[in-house]
């Protein structure tokens, strides 16, 4: 249903993948890395969640269902 949503997490996913574009933080455990990627996920995805929905469906998006 929406199909470009899930494209851009996809996508965002793969970009904030550990030694992609970045690389937090330098010299940590694998487990400090994957937290501290799973974190700056967290956060670009909700700060850029509405914006993109919004972009991509101008029609509205209030009052879609997550089944």
């Amino acid at each position: 249903m929406y199909l470009w949503m899930a494209v851009f997490t996809a996508l965002l996913f793969i970009a904030l993948s550990p030694g992609v574009l970045l690389s937090l933080p330098p010299g940590g455990s694998k487990m400090t890395v994957v937290v501290v990627h799973a974190l700056v996920f967290a956060i670009v995805y909700g700060v850029t969640h509405k914006m993109v929905m919004t972009y991509m469906y101008p029609q509205g998006f209030g009052d879609y269902k997550m089944y």
